[in-house]
């Protein structure tokens, strides 16, 4: 019987060119391990079709063991490349993750309410809060560039701080009608409100005043009457804004001096 007629070996051979297909068809994902995902799940796709090879060396019989000698080694090669690859990018993943750990974690400080503190005035616990929404928005922005255990650090320090100050406003809101009243309490009321006006108005400003600057930077280069005209027009229209934004701001600080005196009094 001729080689090519024993059903054995034709069925081995055939099972050989089908593993040696599919670790083919593997070598790409090697290639185009895609850099625009996080590095957590970016090898996701290799790791899986790696997962479904190996069990087709199981599966796949009959199969001439020098030829699965062959193609496991080719197999493992290609395996052990794409993990040296990921763990390399893991150690920089921490290393990333740490810097974003550390950023999140400075912010839920501030947030922090010590254990037998006095309890916190209105305005204080406003900018407490103002530190514990940044800390969740870091954290929302980064969770896919950080590693599960700092992330979970991060999420349960938020949660254990939040519920904290939950419970400081419920001692505020459960003060009584009469002691509601009077110039201290809407004192307290303004307080609030303006110093998160303030906080918006002194961004704006900040923006603007950049704005300002860039405008300035291109007027000082540009060589093209018409664009100068458009940006001389636009850099006068920032600087009425500016203006509308400074008055405002200096009102700001002006009523919450002063609400601060009457809560002080």
């Amino acid at each position: 019987m001729k080689p090519e007629d024993d059903p054995w070996l034709k069925n081995a051979h055939t099972n050989a060119e089908h593993l040696d297909r599919e670790i083919k068809n593997l070598v790409p994902l090697t290639i185009q391990i895609r850099e625009n995902r996080p590095i957590i799940t970016k090898y996701q796709d290799f790791w899986n079709r790696a997962k479904q090879i190996t069990a087709l060396f199981t599966e796949l019989k009959p199969l001439a063991k020098s030829d699965r000698d062959l193609l496991w080694k080719q197999f493992n090669d290609l395996c052990r490349e794409v993990k040296e690859k990921q763990k390399t990018d893991y150690g920089t993943l921490a290393s990333l993750s740490q810097q974003h750990f550390n950023e999140i974690m400075k912010f839920a400080d501030l947030a922090h309410i010590p254990p037998g503190a006095r309890a916190p005035e209105i305005y204080e616990l406003v900018d407490r809060g103002q530190a514990l929404k940044n800390a969740g928005d870091t954290l929302g922005r980064y969770k896919h560039a950080m590693i599960a255990k700092h992330k979970k650090a991060c999420f349960d320090k938020i949660q254990k701080i939040r519920k904290t100050h939950d419970a400081a406003w419920d001692l505020i809101n459960a003060v009584k009608p009469k002691q509601q009243t009077g110039t201290k309490f809407r004192a307290r009321n303004n307080l609030e409100v303006n110093y998160q006006r303030y906080k918006k108005a002194a961004g704006a400003l900040e923006n603007f005043q950049i704005g300002r600057n860039n405008i300035r930077t291109f007027l000082a280069t540009c060589n093209d009457p018409e664009k100068e005209e458009k940006a001389k027009i636009q850099l006068a229209e920032t600087e009425t804004r500016i203006n509308d934004i400074e008055e405002g701001v200096r009102k700001l600080r002006k009523w919450i001096a002063e609400d601060e005196q009457n809560l002080k009094e």
